[in-house]
């Protein structure tokens, strides 16, 4: 392990107190905070965005930072695929092999045989170097976890009225969480806002099967059953319609398609609601007047509905909402590019894509809406509003996972050779593990940048050591939001350590893209990004948050939609042959859809459960946040639980039609009668890496290895996999195994 004191870079170590700001990526809640120095050495944080708490994940800055299993060095396996036979090499030998194997892989299969994965929300953004890098390569094969997860709604949001909105707490007089449990351990800020707002008066409503901390301070809780929230929405829009509960004006002047969405959602009036969702019908029309009339309300986003068959409609039925109340710019803040800034969008270079390429981006014909093909009616609006012809809301042109794992199996229109991991654990982070296990065993070449040995990355051929995020300056901006937070570098990157800037930028240096690339230093990144407002990073780092110049008025700029009005029956949505207005399906594996098969696997399966200590795949080798989480567990039902003959604290088989996972039993009496819940993103590094382990216990303990890909498991319109309801699961005693 490293020793030695954590100096702030440029300090000097005279007797004083130094502050700086930084934000906090250890989850996507991105919280901004003050780091405090004392004699030039790191003490404490402190919150920015209010006096209120934050979660514990920041204090283990040093365990994390000083991992002595952290990579610090750049690494290849002289062995095949999946043994670990590192050896330790330098950064040019790196990126010379790299760059020449990749060149034969193109220059063999076409670019478009290159793919790349990345989790944009947590790599301290790249300001749009990696897909500018990708895209000047000339492949449209980018994917990351928030397809299934944020992206997604995204693209619907910005289809309905031009761009991605965000719930504001401070104006709310009604929340409406999703499933969503913000609170301290977890999205700390959001909590801290949702506190204020109740403290204020606001009313809150919590759609949620389970009990929680939220549901236990509700004004309402709606029990509703998991996979349902589409149809719950499609219920409050039609009692808010019926019962002329809308705005009326705001509808009239501003939205098209209102009479078909009338007509849509008399399919779905109260007494059916109720019967789908297995809740009161006093009750969900009480919540919709509630919402409606309250003077003010958000549905702040949360990851609950996303992941469902209708995940597409409910994010669709959350936009109309907020449309239909007239809600949008009151309380829901429509957001834009700053136009202050040099845009990422811009500098991704997507028109240098041909658009050959882009039409050959793997999932393009089956889910079509967040691929460059579902973009082709936005651009014209996009640029007469916003003045750029590509704007990339964070996860937008991306092409299906799924999709890509099949190419990488040689099951596609056509192979893909080549597999780049940047900061993320890309075999875990989708569905169908097993399937995503074959296609990179597959690879001629596969590329990790991280700080750890993950799974994916003992598979690869090449890891190279990512820098902390403590160790980087960042400027957090992207075209779906205007507010630009700054962070100051608080230490310099250890051992051999690199932005992933250096990466790009050196294999671009080798494969003749240097001109693409002129900047020296990602800081220097930062300051061409700043030179419109005359400004460098250095001037700018003591302020943790900067504001545009000038806002964005949609209802005089125009909404960028073909329509220029908010969309509530969607023209990008019938080109693409898709449904126009949002509906419910009961999801194929469900007691209602299926009984015969709910007899075999009794449970119905909720998916995600988020541990309050970890995040995602990451912090299990911190011993004292593993602490509170040591093992994966399985929320079952006492009833369920012995049914099945288990006890709390055993180890279960939890079995799909898909595959199996093994987990520990907590039995849980506010887990609903007839379900599971699991956690997403587990695995066990102190396991042994390589294949005879399971890749350290992800092959055995990860959620993805349960869940299929499959079409009758996906949503329609956007391909994403159903994890929050109506996938069936039985569970059975599995033999003890060893801590």
């Amino acid at each position: 392990m490293l020793v030695g004191h954590d100096k702030q870079d440029g300090e000097s170590t005279d007797h004083n107190v130094v502050k700086k700001n930084i934000i906090c990526s250890s989850c996507d809640n991105n919280c901004l905070l003050e780091a405090e120095f004392v004699d030039g050495e790191l003490k404490t944080f402190h919150p920015l965005n209010g006096p209120r708490s934050f979660c514990e994940k920041p204090f283990f800055w040093k365990d994390y930072r000083h991992h002595p299993d952290r990579i610090l060095h750049p690494l290849k396996n002289v062995g095949k695929r999946g043994e670990q036979k590192w050896v330790q090499i330098s950064w040019d030998q790196a990126l010379d092999e790299i760059a020449e194997r990749l060149q034969k892989i193109i220059d063999k299969y076409g670019a478009e045989s290159v793919a790349y994965s990345t989790q944009p929300i947590n790599t301290g953004d790249d300001q749009g170097m990696l897909r500018r890098f990708f895209n000047l390569l000339g492949t449209p094969n980018y994917m990351t976890g928030m397809n299934m997860c944020f992206g997604n709604t995204i693209q619907v949001h910005r289809c309905t009225y031009g761009n991605n909105q965000l719930a504001d707490y401070s104006k709310a007089k009604c929340i409406v969480l999703l499933g969503h449990n913000p609170h301290r351990r977890n999205w700390a800020s959001e909590a801290n806002a949702l506190e204020d707002a109740l403290e204020r008066g606001a009313k809150l409503i919590v759609l949620d099967p389970r009990t929680s901390e939220n549901t236990r301070r509700a004004h309402l809780h709606l029990p509703l059953r998991y996979g349902t929230d589409a149809a719950m929405l499609l219920g409050f829009i039609n009692i808010i319609i019926e019962e002329e509960l809308y705005d009326k004006e705001f509808v009239d002047k501003y939205t098209v398609g209102f009479d078909q969405l009338r007509e849509r959602v008399k399919e779905y009036p109260v007494d059916k609601v109720a019967e789908i969702t297995g809740c009161d019908p006093d009750m969900i029309r009480q919540a919709a007047r509630m919402y409606a009339t309250s003077g003010g309300s958000i549905i702040p986003w949360g990851p609950i509905p996303d992941m469902q068959v209708n995940g597409t409609s409910a994010a669709r039925c959350t936009a109309i909402l907020i449309s239909i109340c007239g809600f949008l710019n009151k309380t829901e803040m429509l957001q834009y590019p700053d136009p202050d800034l040099v845009s990422c969008s811009v500098l991704e270079l997507h028109g240098m894509l041909p658009m050959e390429q882009k039409l050959k981006q793997l999932g393009t014909e089956k889910y079509p809406l967040l691929t460059y093909k579902g973009y082709e009616m936005l651009r014209e609006p996009n640029k007469k509003v916003f003045g750029k012809d590509w704007l990339n809301l964070f996860t937008s042109f991306m092409c299906n996972p799924a999709s890509v794992f099949e190419a990488m199996r040689g099951e596609g229109p056509y192979p893909v050779k080549a597999f780049f991991a940047l900061g993320s654990n890309a075999l875990m982070c989708y569905v169908n593990q097993r399937g995503a296990f074959k296609g990179l065993m597959n690879q001629d070449l596969i590329v990790v940048q991280d700080h750890w040995l993950t799974p994916t990355a003992q598979l690869a051929d090449y890891i190279l050591p990512s820098d902390y995020y403590m160790e980087r300056p960042a400027l957090r901006n992207q075209d779906h939001s205007p507010a630009m937070n700054l962070q100051q570098q608080l230490f310099e990157p250890l051992g051999e350590s690199r932005n992933m800037y250096d990466l790009l930028k050196g294999l671009a240096d080798r494969m003749g893209l240097e001109d693409y690339f002129p900047w020296k230093t990602f800081k220097d990144v930062l300051d061409y990004r700043l030179q419109k407002t005359g400004k460098t990073y250095n001037d700018l780092k003591n302020n943790p948050t900067v504001l545009p110049s000038r806002g964005y008025d949609p209802f005089t700029e125009g909404f960028a939609t073909p329509s220029g009005k908010i969309e509530l029956y969607s023209s990008v949505f019938e080109s693409l042959g898709l449904d126009p207005l949002p509906y419910y399906r009961e999801p194929a594996q469900t007691p209602i859809s299926n009984p015969e098969l709910a007899k075999e696997y009794p449970l119905t399966m909720f998916v995600g459960v988020r541990d309050k200590a970890l995040y995602l795949t990451n912090y299990r080798q911190i011993e004292g946040m593993r602490k509170h989480n040591p093992y994966p567990e399985a929320f079952v039902h006492p009833a369920d639980a012995a049914r099945a003959g288990v006890a709390d604290g055993d180890w279960i088989w939890v079995e799909t039609t898909h595959d199996r996972i093994m987990l520990k039993t907590l039995i849980d009496a506010e887990q609903p009668q007839g379900t599971i819940r699991i956690p997403h993103g587990w695995w066990m590094p102190e396991l042994e890496p390589g294949l005879k382990t399971g890749l350290s216990g992800a092959m055995l303990f990860n959620d993805a290895m349960i869940l299929p890909d499959d079409d009758w498991n996906t949503d329609r319109e956007q391909g994403i996999p159903n994890l929050r309801g109506g996938l069936l699961a039985k569970i059975y005693k599995a033999d003890q195994i060893s801590k």
